[in-house]
């Protein structure tokens, strides 16, 4: 089964690309869930913005003031300028907000009453809203907003409805926020976001960088000392403080120099010791060893012939010289000689006198 290879890459570079990516991965993750409640708490608060602006618009139109607006004859009457004024003004006063209406409910359908609208594509009294959805509808019995943007002619909106008080489920207020402005406030969102974002990326940059550098630079100095060590000098004590377990790695790394550096000491101390007795040793067997060959040089010299005059028995020497056997030796040996007389000379030399003395016990 093949492996695949292995490749090296420095503690350093590991630490960082392992922490920074870990801290990619957890700001990404937190970052994504708190844009995503973000952007939904905003849908949210707009929704509400919506739905309480138009409920309380819906208390300042009266329902009964609305019969008789039912067709574009109607604009030009007082009750009809009047509340398109209200709304006209309400409309200024928010610049979210695109279009204010009013709307009847006729046969399942909702008709326009009154269109904030200042352009020529006002809405006028009677005309029928094609895409009424089931929210809108909701919005003649209770307040209701979109849960999304809807598409008309007027454009792309997110809309709040409230029914008229006293309207009895006939009238509706609604309000139009337009796309872009909804997509404003997102993209405002989104950018603070990305900003949150960068900022999170840069900052475990150089968290990365800065742990990674602080972990590997205390292995760098551990690695020095063991280097220093290995090659003989035993230098000096780490003195680094990291409030962390290196200041554990640290102080055993510091008893391990100080035992060794004792035993080096030690072991000095009985190499000297052992030269100095071995130099004794030697300077012994040296001594010894010319004792022995002086002593040898002297056998030596007693070895081979040595010519002895027949008569009186002396020795030549080497120099021609004649001398008594014990001289030659003394003087070739470490011998030395004691004199005596042996039995036979002293009977030979002293038979006599010995004849004449009585024998002992006689």
């Amino acid at each position: 089964m093949p492996f695949l290879p292995r490749l090296r890459m420095r503690l350093a570079t590991k630490l960082f690309w392992s922490h920074l990516l870990a801290i990619i991965l957890v700001s990404g993750s937190v970052g994504t869930f708190f844009y995503d409640r973000a952007v939904d708490s905003l849908l949210k608060s707009l929704r509400s913005r919506l739905q309480n602006s138009a409920a309380l618009l819906s208390d300042a139109v009266e329902a009964k003031d609305l019969d008789g607006i039912q067709g574009p004859a109607d604009m030009g009457g007082e009750r009809y300028e009047h509340y398109l004024q209200v709304l006209r003004r309400m409309r200024r006063t928010n610049p979210d907000i695109s279009f204010l209406y009013v709307m009847r409910q006729v046969g399942g359908k909702a008709v326009f009453v009154i269109d904030s609208d200042e352009s020529e594509r006002q809405a006028k009294p009677g005309k029928v809203y094609d895409e009424a959805n089931d929210l809108m509808m909701t919005g003649f019995s209770m307040p209701s907003v979109d849960k999304e943007l809807v598409r008309d002619e007027w454009g792309v909106f997110l809309s709040g409805y409230a029914p008229l008080r006293d309207g009895e489920g006939k009238y509706l207020v609604g309000i139009d926020m337009r796309a872009d402005e909804v997509d404003a406030k997102l993209r405002e969102l989104r950018l603070w976001g990305m900003v949150s974002l960068l900022t999170s990326l840069l900052l475990a940059l150089f968290f990365s960088l800065g742990l990674s550098q602080s972990l590997t630079r205390r292995a760098a100095v551990l690695a020095a000392h063991c280097r220093e060590i290995s090659a003989g000098d035993f230098g000096t004590a780490i003195d680094l403080q990291c409030h962390d377990e290196y200041d554990d790695l640290i102080a055993a790394f510091n008893a391990m120099r100080e035992r060794l550096l004792l035993s080096h000491q030690q072991t000095r101390s009985a190499l000297d010791d052992v030269a100095r007795a071995r130099d004794g040793l030697e300077q012994a067997v040296a001594e010894r060893t010319a004792e022995l060959q002086e002593a040898l040089d002297r056998v030596g010299m007693l070895s081979g012939l040595l010519p002895i005059c027949c008569s009186c028995h002396k020795v030549r020497d080497d120099q021609g010289y004649w001398q008594r056997v014990e001289a030659f030796i003394e003087a070739h040996s470490t011998a030395r000689f004691s004199h005596g007389i042996c039995p036979e000379c002293t009977v030979k030399l002293y038979g006599d006198l010995l004849a004449d003395d009585p024998p002992k016990g006689a």
